[in-house]
């Protein structure tokens, strides 16, 4: 939603003012998730829940089996059945890791296999702040 274009067009529906104030909101938490992403380790500040949120969001739609059209018919394909569940785990149901080795990329799971890695160096800077 955040790019101009989408701005512009917003503007042309609830007039600049609001779009803009928007967009700042939208650009502030795209900053968090940009710092996360460059530092790979604990904020200093806590999250939100609309941030983590957004996240997560923006993590699944990057697995292919949550790729716009696509009908995975695969025998290792992420299908939930139950659209609650579904939600309940932001719909992130691919996996990671390939034949054995949880650290292995799973390429149709981009979005987890990132959300992995991030997890694993967000674990180890808890540990290296806890002084273990």
């Amino acid at each position: 939603m955040n790019h101009p274009d989408n701005i512009r067009l917003a503007s042309s529906v609830i007039g600049s003012k609001y779009a803009l104030q928007g967009g700042e909101s939208l650009r502030s938490r795209e900053n968090l998730i940009k710092d996360l992403l460059a530092q790979r380790r604990i904020p200093e500040k806590g999250w939100d829940q609309l941030s983590i949120e957004l996240l997560m969001n923006e993590l699944a739609v990057m697995d292919t089996n949550n790729f716009s059209g696509n009908i995975g018919v695969g025998e290792r394909e992420g299908r939930v059945w139950c659209d609650m569940v579904s939600r309940r785990h932001f719909h992130l149901s691919h996996g990671i890791g390939r034949s054995g080795d949880i650290q292995s990329l799973q390429p149709k799971a981009a979005g987890s296999s990132l959300l992995a890695k991030l997890c694993n160096r967000l674990a180890l800077h808890a540990i290296q702040i806890s002084g273990i």
